[in-house]
């Protein structure tokens, strides 16, 4: 009975029956074959299982930066505190393709080769044993839906892989070591087709959601999280990073792609919400979220980013002055950089962030918040204050992170709490971005609808009416649009590990050498100044792929190592 296909991330912890010998893209699975497949409830749906469990997340899957500890200090987004953390790597010389972040390389095969290996043997999935069982129909629900989830993930895997690292071989069978060894590097925009057209065959044999399912599972794949990894492929393949002659046929690809998911959406469910409910709780349930990565409930990421100073808080991701000056505000078109340029600021007399976009609040704690919720002091950010230097691992940035951490949970030793926890892969606000960039780089008018029903300007519209964030219109097609656009996805995607690899399709990694900082002062009459200061942070252009490790060169001599890393 050939009804194997997909399981779920509910059982994330469930005992792995495959145990991975030399896993870079080669599978060699140690138990009895006979067994995994005859056994479908403690062979296969584990096996499916353990691919899920290799999805990427924020919380503790991040490059070996360490629990918390994110890409975003790897870029002009934020800083990290804790100085003795991997991530800082990126920038300070530590990086090389001897001493590599290779979590995504290895990750990523071996979910791959894992994958592999069971599109070519589901055909051996027999439940005919099964048959009078009570729960018969749903567990054949459940199984006949492998298949496509597993091309799903596989495809996802692939795309980590080239976003990271450009051409990598490709391989769509279980191979011996031997054989992987001698595999050469496929071209990107050919794996990148593939990812397109795989999504393509599979997305109508998924559900749209599992509510109506005989199994109600979270964090399976479905329908929509094809059309958005198609989406967000092609919008990476018409980026300068992969399109070098800026073939504007790709850009209309991305624009079609990302369109035909934002239209699609209402009707499968999803919709945009308040821009706080990205995060929380509840926020792998938000009706805007596509794709998450449920973590339980856990308080480990309050821990790493509250600031110093509250009981158990480590500082973690600091946010930079950068990425203060790209909010704008209420009134004008104008971001804080612009209005406030002068390198000090009295915060006290200037107020300068009233009337600011309110998603600086929502993610950003500032000099005097209240924070976390049960904090009854207000956050001191200036020197000598009581979440500030010179302390140890104190804001280096004069700023503390808000966002995705729950203010209600309570980190202190004698009454601490946890919530659940969700990070957000893909979520529809993504896609709106993605739409209005690839349709203004085709048609080079921010107001032209062409071949669509919505204008680039219209889909950010879209997301600066959120009833929690209700910024004014964007209008016209501005020679400054590609910057201004450039500001509103740092602003709205910021800590979702986005702009790490955004600064990177751009080509534009040299912007990012410079970040700014705040230092807050306070004067012996009471007001506090912000001084706004610059670091030089080192960037390669070699740094827009990372490093095929060396420890693979070695093994496979037909692979080639990236430029300027040899």
């Amino acid at each position: 009975m050939n009804i194997l296909r997909y399981i779920s991330i509910l059982s994330v912890s469930s005992l792995l029956l495959t145990g991975c010998v030399d896993l870079d893209y080669t599978e060699v699975t140690t138990n009895n074959e006979d067994w995994v497949y005859s056994s479908p409830l403690y062979g296969i749906q584990p096996l499916v299982t353990s691919i899920y469990a290799r999805i990427p997340n924020g919380f503790d899957k991040n490059y070996e930066g360490g629990e918390g500890a994110t890409v975003a200090a790897a870029t002009d987004e934020a800083e990290c505190a804790i100085t003795t953390s991997s991530v800082l790597r990126f920038y300070n010389g530590g990086w090389s393709a001897i001493n590599p972040f290779s979590y995504t390389w290895e990750n990523s095969y071996k979910a791959i080769a894992e994958a592999n290996v069971f599109l070519e043997k589901y055909y051996k999935i027999d439940l005919s044993e099964y048959k009078y069982n009570s729960g018969y129909e749903a567990m054949k629900n459940k199984f006949e839906l492998f298949e496509y989830e597993v091309r799903f993930l596989r495809a996802y895997f692939y795309f980590e892989l080239v976003r990271a690292y450009g051409d990598v071989p490709f391989t769509l069978k279980s191979l011996t070591n031997a054989q992987a060894n001698t595999i050469a590097r496929t071209e990107s925009a050919e794996i990148m087709d593939w990812i397109s057209s795989e999504m393509d065959a599979i997305a109508e044999f998924l559900p749209v959601s599992y509510l109506t399912e005989l199994n109600v599972d979270i964090g399976r794949a479905t329908r929509p999280m094809c059309l958005a990894l198609k989406a967000r492929t092609l919008l990476y393949k018409a980026s300068p990073l992969f399109n070098k002659d800026n073939e504007l046929q790709l850009w209309l690809d991305a624009a079609r792609a990302n369109h035909e998911l934002i239209k699609r959406a209402e009707g499968w469910g999803l919709r945009l919400g308040d821009y706080s409910e990205i995060w929380g709780s509840s926020n792998g349930d938000s009706k805007e979220v596509i794709f998450a990565s449920k973590r339980g409930s856990r308080n480990s990421w309050e821990k790493f980013n509250y600031p110093v100073g509250v009981e158990n808080g480590r500082s973690g991701m600091c946010p930079t002055q950068t990425l203060v000056d790209s909010y704008e505000f209420a009134d004008s078109d104008e971001s804080f950089g612009q209005r406030y340029s002068s390198n000090t600021i009295n915060v006290s007399s200037e107020r300068p962030f009233d009337g600011i976009d309110p998603r600086f609040y929502m993610t950003i704690v500032k000099n005097g918040d209240f924070w976390p919720n049960y904090n009854v002091a207000p956050i001191e950010t200036f020197e000598g204050g009581l979440n500030a230097p010179p302390l140890v691992n104190a804001t280096t940035t004069g700023y503390y992170l808000k966002k995705y951490c729950d203010g209600n949970v309570n980190i202190s030793t004698n009454n601490a709490t946890t919530t659940p926890h969700a990070w957000v892969i893909m979520r529809l606000g993504e896609f709106y971005l993605n739409y209005a960039e690839a349709a203004y780089q085709y048609y080079g008018n921010a107001d032209m609808k062409g071949e669509f029903d919505i204008t680039p300007n219209e889909a950010i519209n879209k997301l600066r009416d959120r009833s929690d964030v209700n910024m004014p219109h964007w209008n016209g097609s501005s020679e400054n649009w590609n910057e201004r656009y450039r500001r509103e996805r740092f602003v709205e995607l910021s800590f979702e590990d986005q702009r790490f690899w955004d600064v990177r399709r751009w080509k534009s990694g040299n912007e990012t050498e410079k970040i700014n900082i705040a230092t807050f002062r306070k004067e012996a009459n009471g007001d506090i100044l912000l001084i706004r200061s610059n670091k030089i942070r080192a960037w390669n252009d070699k740094y827009y792929f990372f490093p095929v490790p060396f420890s693979e060169l070695n093994k496979n001599p037909a692979l080639v190592q990236n430029p300027g890393w040899n």
